[in-house]
């Protein structure tokens, strides 16, 4: 599957010794720190994150268009009710992140850490997950369209009420994962694989 990518054409490095304008983040380069500490009620448009911890910035209610976080922590952080479009995680440290009830489109999750990752009630659209981390994650009443799922670890995850229909998680590891037979329907899995799914659905098979 392809997905659109993110459109920076004209970023400026972020000094941190600026103050960042009123609804003012677009096309700036943020690198290693940045003196904010809120981001809120904001559109953040063609910016490129750079190796910067969140965990001392709070977030809320944001819109992420042509953005890309690298190397950054974002662990913990509320991006529930978000609208995200064009959005690239590359390497981020994501433990806990939600994005309960957010839109997602054409967003990228590359080697990132992000066990406990929530995205019940969110709309999805054209998303790839590639050789991640996402143990213990959460699909509850989540509609997707179109996810491409490669090398993740979606141990001990819960996936409920949640279509994962024409969805390939043959290369995933689903370990102890929860999931319900709606949500089964359709999904594409390897033979080793359906040995653990129908155990997981309460089948016993006979010897």
């Amino acid at each position: 599957m392809k997905i659109l990518e993110p459109k920076i054409f004209k970023a400026i490095e972020y000094n941190p010794t600026d103050s960042i304008k009123e609804n003012n983040y677009n096309n700036i380069i943020f690198k290693n720190s940045i003196k904010i500490t809120e981001i809120e009620d904001k559109t953040i448009d063609s910016c490129i994150f750079n190796g910067i911890d969140f965990n001392n910035i709070e977030i809320k209610n944001i819109e992420l268009i042509d953005v890309i976080f690298e190397n950054c922590d974002l662990s913990n952080k509320n991006l529930d009710n978000c609208f995200l479009q064009r959005v690239k995680f590359i390497n981020c440290k994501m433990i806990g992140i939600t994005f309960i009830n957010s839109t997602i489109k054409d967003t990228k999750f590359e080697s990132c850490s992000a066990k406990y990752i929530n995205f019940a009630g969110a709309r999805i659209s054209k998303m790839i997950i590639e050789e991640s981390d996402f143990s213990e994650m959460c699909f509850q009443e989540t509609d997707i369209k179109n996810l491409e799922l490669n090398d993740v670890n979606l141990y001990k995850s819960e996936i409920i009420k949640t279509s994962l229909k024409d969805i390939d998680i043959s290369t995933c590891k689903i370990d102890n994962i929860i999931i319900d037979s709606e949500s089964t329907k359709g999904l594409i899995i390897d033979r080793y694989q359906s040995i653990d799914l129908i155990g997981m659905l309460g089948v016993k098979i006979k010897d």
